[in-house]
Formats: C-alpha cells, sequence, structure tokens
C-alpha cells in the first residue's frame, strides 16, 4: 500500500511517499502524488519526520531510513556512491562518474543525480559541476540552502 505525507521544511514542502514500510520518494516538486492514489497518513512517517527535523535543526550527517530504488544499474552504483560523500563535502559530476567506474560518464552521472528519487537521503546536492554549483531538481535556491545547512 501507499502512504504519503507532506513534510513542511525550511526549503519548503516536502512530498514523501512510502510503499508499506519502505520510503520510495522524497519530493520537492510533487508534492501530493495524486496520481497514485496514496493514503494520507502521518503516523508511518514518524521515524522519516524526526531524521529529517534532526538534519534540518540539529546537524544530523546521515539518514536511516528504509528504503527502496527500483532503478537501472549504472543509476544504482551512481546512488551508492552519492551516499559515501560526507555531510559538507562535494565532489564533481566526473568524479562521481569516475568512483562509479564509469569515467567517462559524467552526463549520464548528472542526469542520475536529476532524477534520484530520494534526494536528503541520498545527498545529489552535494555533486556539482566542475564550472560552479550544477543543477538541482528542487531548485538552486535549495541547492545552495542545502549545502550552506552542511558547512556550517
Amino acid at each position: 500500500m501507499l502512504f504519503s505525507h507532506l513534510y513542511n521544511s525550511p526549503v519548503g514542502n516536502i512530498g514523501l511517499l512510502k510503499k508499506d514500510e519502505k520510503l520510495i520518494c522524497l519530493s520537492f516538486t510533487n508534492h501530493n502524488f495524486t496520481k497514485l492514489k496514496p493514503r494520507i497518513d502521518i503516523q508511518s512517517f514518524k521515524e522519516i519526520i524526526k531524521q529529517l527535523n534532526e538534519y534540518f535543526f540539529e546537524g544530523r550527517k546521515t539518514f536511516d531510513i528504509q528504503s527502496e530504488l527500483s532503478t537501472t544499474n549504472f543509476r544504482s552504483n551512481i546512488y551508492e556512491e552519492i551516499k559515501k560523500i560526507s555531510y559538507g563535502n562535494t565532489i564533481t559530476y566526473t568524479d562521481l562518474a569516475i568512483k562509479a567506474g564509469s569515467p567517462k560518464a559524467f552526463r549520464a552521472a548528472g542526469t542520475a543525480c536529476g532524477k534520484n528519487p530520494l534526494p536528503l537521503i541520498i545527498p545529489c546536492h552535494r555533486v556539482q559541476a566542475k564550472s560552479g554549483i550544477g543543477g538541482f531538481t528542487g531548485g538552486l535556491g535549495i541547492k545552495k540552502f542545502l549545502l550552506e545547512l552542511e558547512t556550517n
């Protein structure tokens, strides 16, 4: 069964979607998941809300949330490498592609970041372009906020 919750964060509303007990989507842009017709249920999101609050307000550096990804092997490798980027640090899309074992696939690494269904949990905001901040599905304002949050 699908469950959703609208989390009010310092960067605006974040849509949370679970399938049974596992988080499958965290979205800055699709807050309600209306096409999927999930059941709205705050109870099943208590631990996720707690950890998000700790991240935004208490300096939590990593997440321990049950999640499930349905993705390609390449993207799975990219996401595993993104999870290794420590709080307050950044790497480039090129470095990410190299670490994931596909050194020439820096554009595909960027696309994988853009398709990341669990930003924050898989902290793709920590990946930047060689020439600057790069993009972010939630918008550059949110990416800048998150990077500043982690460096202050």
